[in-house]
């Protein structure tokens, strides 16, 4: 029989959806509810009673619409996924605490009131981890080529007439904030990818073709500006957000061969660059140039002992201690039992979020994960690999905990639209009201 016009069923259902304050999962709610009671009324017709009468019995059986209700409610109260949040915020606060310490020591040559910038940095990143976390991530889809063309937009526009910085030209002026927005651009085109590619089909030649070259596009400005590690990062989690959407390794192989033959002919064709490289492998070979920084962090690191040297570390020891090197400043003042323990609580977090895309119904939900765990990983482990000499330094910061307002403040609405998704994970896929 036909449920949706029937107004008994549908004012029954209306009153049991009335006591369920979380209105997202009402769409699953009335599809459930009604499978449920045409299973009842198909029961009592085969047993001969009038549609009437099987409708009236099946309500009856059903039970009372509040306390139904009542009890939906409480089974799908969302939950906040407490261990990122808690975890996120312990970054947060190591980053302020480092921060801290590094401003009462001055540490710095420059003022720039580091840990007054850090703690409105930190005060507007928690207001868009909640604010994120209520707001319904979904509705973010439908805008995903709005978002992909806007953010190229944008980064062409700091590609050609941004501020340059550290040989990059990455960073625009936002008021009186600026903005290393060749860094944040990965999260925005993931965000952007994860709709754009959801449903899509790879095995279609020509779209298969499309879907590479919206990969390759960004990827260009990205190395324009230039900046081979965010270039990096973003070709590792577009290559996740690809294979998770559907496609096979072997359609997307190329995708890393190339980069590393364009990040061969960027190191050979400047002879600094190859030289940096050389020296990471033997710092000793140009100790006063190229190789210092390398050998300053080694002794850092190696002086650091178990339980830190405490305030006592050198300003002129390594600059930019606040960004790129936190972890190594870490380490040295409150000892590798601290920087073990962050380590630990650094893959804690990882592990957990990968954990929540193995339970989200939505595959949108899940490419989103996907894609931002991936950059969040490669952020975390490839900043602290740098301090501990095991890979070339490049302008990667800690996540949450480097100094930065932009990045923190994109790490923070990740993790905001993270808990979103998981605060609706058992929401099915249709979840557009009829």
């Amino acid at each position: 029989m036909d449920l949706v016009h029937n107004k008994e069923i549908q004012d029954y259902i209306s009153k049991v959806c009335t006591q369920i304050r979380f209105h997202d999962v009402h769409q699953d709610v009335k599809l459930e509810l009604k499978a449920h009671i045409q299973e009842i009324i198909e029961e009592y017709l085969t047993q001969g009673f009038s549609e009437k009468e099987a409708v009236d019995q099946a309500l009856v059986q059903m039970g009372d619409a509040d306390i139904i209700g009542k009890q939906l409610d409480l089974v799908h109260k969302p939950k906040p996924e407490w261990t990122i949040l808690l975890l996120s915020f312990l970054f947060v606060n190591i980053g302020l605490l480092a921060m801290y310490f590094i401003h009462k020591q001055s540490l710095l040559t420059y003022d720039i009131k580091l840990f007054e910038k850090s703690l409105l940095y930190s005060l507007m990143s928690l207001i868009s981890i909640i604010g994120l976390y209520f707001f319904d991530y979904r509705k973010i889809e439908r805008f995903s080529k709005h978002i992909y063309l806007g953010t190229l937009i944008i980064l062409i526009f700091t590609v050609f007439w941004g501020i340059q910085a550290s040989g990059s030209r990455s960073w625009l002026i936002i008021g009186p904030f600026s903005v290393n927005y060749v860094a944040v651009s990965p999260f925005l085109f993931i965000a952007a990818l994860a709709g754009i590619f959801n449903k899509w089909d790879w095995s279609n030649p020509l779209k298969l073709m499309q879907g590479l070259a919206l990969f390759a596009m960004p990827l260009i400005f990205i190395l324009k500006a230039p900046s081979i590690s965010t270039g990096a990062i973003y070709v590792v989690a577009s290559m996740v957000l690809m294979i998770v959407s559907g496609a096979k390794l072997k359609q997307i192989i190329l995708i890393p061969g190339s980069f590393m033959a364009i990040l061969i002919l960027y190191i050979i064709t400047e002879p600094y660059r190859l030289k940096r490289l050389v020296t990471f492998l033997n710092p000793e070979s140009d100790p006063s140039g190229s190789g210092w920084l390398n050998i300053q962090l080694s002794k850092i690191i190696s002086h650091s002992g178990l339980l830190g040297q405490g305030l006592t570390f050198d300003p002129q020891i390594i600059p930019e201690l606040h960004t790129d090197f936190i972890f190594a400043f870490i380490t040295y003042t409150f000892g590798w039992i601290a920087s073990i323990l962050l380590i630990t609580f650094v893959v804690m977090f990882l592990v957990r979020i990968a954990c929540i895309a193995r339970q989200v119904k939505i595959n949108y939900g899940k490419l989103l994960i996907s894609g931002f765990v991936s950059i969040l990983a490669i952020q975390f482990l490839w900043n602290i690999f740098i301090n501990l000499g095991l890979a070339p330094i490049s302008g990667v910061g800690l996540p949450f905990i480097s100094y930065g307002g932009s990045q923190l403040i994109i790490n923070a609405a990740t993790v905001g639209i993270i808990l979103s998704i998981y605060r609706r994970k058992n929401i099915s896929q249709n979840y557009k009201l009829f």
